[in-house]
């Protein structure tokens, strides 16, 4: 049956099929490539020549461009615009305290605050952590 190109190249799709699907990268791919050079061995009519073809290919792929490919699909992620707030001077809107939540603005943007000591209306904080919907600030020097 896998003497024949046909067969060969209903396996490639399928693998494509079955990596697009799964959450592997670029895996099945590898194996799809191997297939397709195994659909082309069927030239040969050597029965054994296109599973020793389609073995080599996809090991190869496997081992050396699966490592490679993943180096450029798995690029480290930038910080997310929260993240980017860390650091950042802020302006205190409504009096902080550490038994009450309070209003900064930064960016244009208004935030809850909380802080471990009591910060007054009108002063200029710096952001030391995001808390889910919350920043936490300190008191700044200038």
């Amino acid at each position: 049956m896998f003497e024949h190109w046909l067969a060969w190249a209903v396996v490639a799709v399928v693998l494509v099929i079955i990596e697009i699907i799964s959450p592997t990268v670029f895996f099945f791919v590898c194996l799809a490539i191997g297939a397709i050079f195994a659909s082309i061995a069927t030239i040969f009519h050597i029965a054994w020549l296109p599973w020793v073809v389609f073995i080599t290919i996809s090991f190869l792929l496997v081992v050396f461009a699966r490592p490679l490919i993943n180096k450029f699909v798995n690029r480290p992620g930038r910080p997310a615009n929260v993240d980017a707030l860390v650091g950042q001077r802020a302006y205190v809107l409504e009096e902080v305290k550490p038994t009450r939540y309070g209003r900064i603005k930064v960016e244009g943007e208004e935030w809850i605050a909380e802080s471990p000591e009591e910060i007054t209306k009108d002063t200029w904080v710096k952001i030391t952590e995001i808390k889910g919907t919350r920043v936490v600030v300190e008191k700044t020097d200038q």
